[in-house]
């Protein structure tokens, strides 16, 4: 048998979504203890869309084989943070930093570091969380650097990603190009193809839509330095376009550059615009920003 204590970030979940996420159980294990009265709600069956509370004593009699264990390993913390509440917390993601797990990135990544430091402050017990980890928002590439949102709880991660899908959280980046572009600014509205073998993309009639706009700040030496909103979030679609157009980010080889360090690519700014109807636990920072005062990766033109 596995029993659960409801906290407060599992509270308003469904009792088979939440044994889903809590126990490494099959859906279909799962399913089944429901339907043979398996599943119990402070010593009461349940059915699999009862809505939990905070403070349920939920129990499933299946194996203690199928318990699932959290093993975090304890990352010191290399991102500096810019903002922090009870509810979120936002870092300032240095190059070469890669957000999540990935083949080449096993850990050490800023994931790990959010919850090590949660951890650490008392905020976050594994332990005691079944169905929730704290969670970045949004992610940037490896290479590149600048802000990160990540939720400390259930509710901030539920509304934050909302909010972003609704696109009502606006993400401003810097980059440097090495061309300077013949529209001074531009709305840009086109289509993308991602290369999945090459982890690259290409502008293209058949792909999916991106929406962006850009405005050159700078000129230099025959450099720009170009301030960029994106309104998708498409795979390098920031890198592939400006590659299309000849001019392509400083220090992205990849896209045609003529060196290669990393791309000049820094989310330095953004924006919650939450509408006014919503009410959710992030409405105190409706119409705030957060921006970054410096920018290491565009001394020459910053």
């Amino acid at each position: 048998m596995l029993e659960y204590i409801i906290g407060r970030n599992s509270a308003s979940l469904r009792a088979d979504r939440f044994l889903i996420k809590a126990t490494t159980a099959p859906s279909s294990l799962i399913y089944k203890a429901f339907r043979k009265k398996d599943v119990k709600i402070n010593g009461k069956w349940i059915k699999e869309d009862y809505i939990l509370q905070e403070g349920d004593v939920l129990r499933i009699y299946i194996k203690e084989d199928f318990r699932k264990e959290k093993e975090i390993s304890k990352v010191p913390l290399t991102a500096p943070i810019v903002f922090e509440d009870e509810n979120i917390i936002i870092f300032n993601k240095p190059a070469s930093l890669p957000c999540q797990p990935d083949e080449n990135h096993k850990d050490g990544t800023l994931s790990d570091m959010l919850k090590s430091y949660l951890i650490e402050k008392g905020e976050y017990n594994p332990e005691e969380e079944s169905s929730f980890s704290p969670a970045l928002c949004n992610r940037l590439d490896t290479n590149t650097c600048g802000l990160v949102i990540g939720a400390k709880n259930a509710a901030a991660l539920r509304d934050m990603n909302e909010q972003i899908r609704e696109r009502n959280v606006y993400k401003y980046y810097l980059c440097a190009l090495e061309n300077i572009p013949s529209e001074k600014g531009a709305f840009v509205n086109t289509h993308i193809i991602k290369e999945e073998k090459e982890n690259k993309s290409r502008i293209a009639d058949d792909g999916k839509e991106i929406s962006m706009e850009y405005k050159v700040i700078k000129e230099f030496d025959g450099k720009a330095l170009v301030e960029v909103l994106l309104h998708t979030g498409r795979s390098h679609q920031i890198r592939a376009y400006f590659s299309s157009i000849g001019c392509p980010l400083v220090g992205d080889g990849k896209y045609g550059a003529k060196t290669n360090g990393g791309q000049a690519l820094c989310s330095y700014r953004i924006r919650f615009g939450f509408t006014e109807e919503y009410e959710g636990v992030l409405s105190y920072l409706k119409d705030s920003q957060i921006q970054l005062d410096r920018i290491d990766i565009l001394p020459d033109l910053w």
